[in-house]
């Protein structure tokens, strides 16, 4: 009877081992998810910052680019 016993145990030992493999996601929670530095407002301001920050930089250096000098230079070049 113990025998019989000891392998049901082991089959549902297997059988939860297998089903982890198959629902890797399944485990308990990460103890340290939520002992960061920031919530989560201020990670989306400083991400909603820089992006605007870059953003308004970006057009900025768009409108001072004055084109490609070298098609110029190639053609006072050949003169």
């Amino acid at each position: 009877m113990k025998n019989e016993s000891e392998k049901e145990k082991e089959k549902r030992e297997r059988i939860e081992q297998v089903s982890k493999h198959l629902h890797p996601h399944d485990d308990e929670p990460d103890p340290t998810a939520y002992m960061g530095n920031y919530n989560f407002p201020q990670m989306l301001f400083a991400f909603c910052l820089g992006f605007v920050t870059m953003f308004v930089l970006s057009v900025n250096e768009i409108n001072n680019f004055k084109g490609c000098p070298l098609p110029e230079y190639f053609l006072n070049e050949t003169k």
